[in-house]
């Protein structure tokens, strides 16, 4: 009696663990990259679903993935955590990733160091927040990767900056769980 007491009790708790599981997922708001790009300040740090186009693949180990948003300009970081990795076959597909959205605060110091890079011709990307790292442009399924140098990114970093009351700008990145989605 007390073994299928037991036994039971033990299938209806990972019935209601898997159950609430489902239900998490499916509370989840899923957001583009432009609405997580604007809420993002009030989601860091909690779990997040987010979907756009594959822009980037790292070439190496696929350990990161940028997604685009409305245009090629807002996009973000995507590092593969529980996924494992990203493929080059991805490149041009619209996914739906969960993770935890995760965010780097750069400060006028690190400006400044990036702008000093940018001036001596090197990537002046601190933790990818140029997007994937490499000054050129590459072509990509749907378009160019960046349409606008990074100069020009500094430049509208600084300006972010310059009206900041936190005294930093914002970049934010998900440490992906799950690969949702994954359509060409």
């Amino acid at each position: 009696m007390k073994k299928s007491f037991l036994l039971l009790l033990s299938l209806a708790l990972l019935f209601s663990c898997t159950n609430q599981t489902k239900q998490k997922k499916e509370e989840l708001a899923v957001l583009t990259v432009d609405e997580l790009q604007v809420q993002g300040k009030d989601l860091v740090g909690k779990e997040v679903i987010v979907k756009g186009t594959v822009t980037h693949v790292c070439k190496e180990s696929g350990a990161r993935c940028f997604v685009m948003g409305s245009t090629e300009d807002v996009s973000i970081r995507i590092e593969a955590g529980k996924i494992g990795s990203f493929s080059q076959e991805q490149m041009g597909s619209d996914i739906q990733v969960r993770g935890i959205l995760q965010e780097v605060q750069l400060d006028e110091e690190d400006l400044a160091e990036m702008e000093k890079s940018a001036a001596a011709g090197e990537s002046a990307n601190i933790g990818h927040a140029l997007g994937q790292d490499a000054p050129g442009m590459h072509s990509v399924v749907g378009g160019n990767r960046d349409s606008i140098s990074q100069a020009e990114k500094l430049a509208a970093m600084n300006q972010k900056l310059a009206e900041s009351k936190e005294g930093y700008v914002p970049v934010y990145y998900l440490d992906g769980i799950e690969l949702i989605a994954d359509k060409k």
